[in-house]
């Protein structure tokens, strides 16, 4: 038997971005939308990795995962970020929130409760956004979401209507990069229908399989999206997404359609010459 060859891992930091594609976020209403939820402030639990991966974990084809339910590798250590490392507090402390487990990429995220916090919830449908609305405004809305407990019945209940893709963030990124939809407006700050400010980002796409910090990279690859960074300290932000969210939520310069591969490829594990 051939032994398995091991995936290139690489850090987030290796990336170049050089080349790289200008793109937009996607006018139309339904690929563009985000639906947002503040978490406010309370004690939470330690942000780390449960015992164990999902019992209902799943591929992008919907096919069980091979590793749904068996014991994760890095059980009870801090949850990492996009480049690998604990996500750790200045004086070393683990973070606390709330621990969930986005199915779109397969990893575990969490979100702070420093009210501070938001959830995101990619591409949801406009049934899904009123089946959602009305989940919280019968759970007495975002202030309501006070404990771990409920801040996990509304994700599981954001699960039970199909909003598969979700992930952690903060007011500052809402406040600068989400823009309400006016005819959905809540009339509660980053709570809601909201669409991606039209800020063009650079886009790579990274072929697999590979693995950078805890996500894994399959033979279809993934797109990685430059969305900001300071020129001051250098800090970036950056978001991984699936090839086909991607060709879902983002459009070339002119307006056109683009995929993955349209992209410039980048291998961060190959030193540049």
């Amino acid at each position: 038997m051939t032994p398995r060859s091991t995936p290139p891992t690489f850090s987030i930091d290796a990336l170049r971005f050089d080349p790289a594609a200008a793109v937009l976020p996607s006018d139309d209403r339904r690929k563009a939308s985000r639906f947002v939820v503040p978490i406010p402030a309370f004690t939470g639990e330690e942000l780390r990795y449960p015992a164990r991966y999902p019992a209902d974990m799943r591929q992008p084809d919907g096919s069980p995962h091979p590793l749904a339910g068996s014991l994760h590798p890095k059980a009870g250590q801090p949850l990492e970020d996009w480049r690998g490392q604990p996500m750790l507090e200045p004086d070393g402390s683990v973070p606390r929130g709330v621990v969930f487990f986005n199915y779109e990429d397969a990893v575990f995220q969490g979100v702070r409760s420093t009210g501070e916090g938001i959830v995101i919830f990619d591409r949801p449908t406009p049934q899904q956004c009123h089946a959602l609305q009305a989940y919280m405004a019968q759970a007495g809305g975002p202030a309501a979401l006070d404990s771990v407990d409920r801040v996990t019945q509304m994700v599981r209940r954001a699960q039970e209507i199909g909003l598969d893709d979700r992930y952690d963030s903060n007011r500052a990124y809402g406040e600068k990069s989400l823009t309400p939809v006016a005819d959905a407006a809540t009339g509660t700050p980053l709570f809601g229908l909201h669409l991606r400010a039209n800020e063009m980002v650079r886009a790579v796409f990274v072929p697999g399989p590979a693995q950078v910090g805890d996500l894994e990279i399959g033979a279809d690859g993934y797109v990685f999206l430059l969305i900001a960074e300071n020129r001051e300290d250098g800090e970036r932000e950056v978001r991984a997404v699936s090839p086909a969210a991607f060709a879902d939520t983002y459009r070339a310069r002119d307006g056109s359609p683009i995929t993955a591969a349209d992209l410039p490829q980048e291998r961060p594990w190959v030193r540049a010459r």
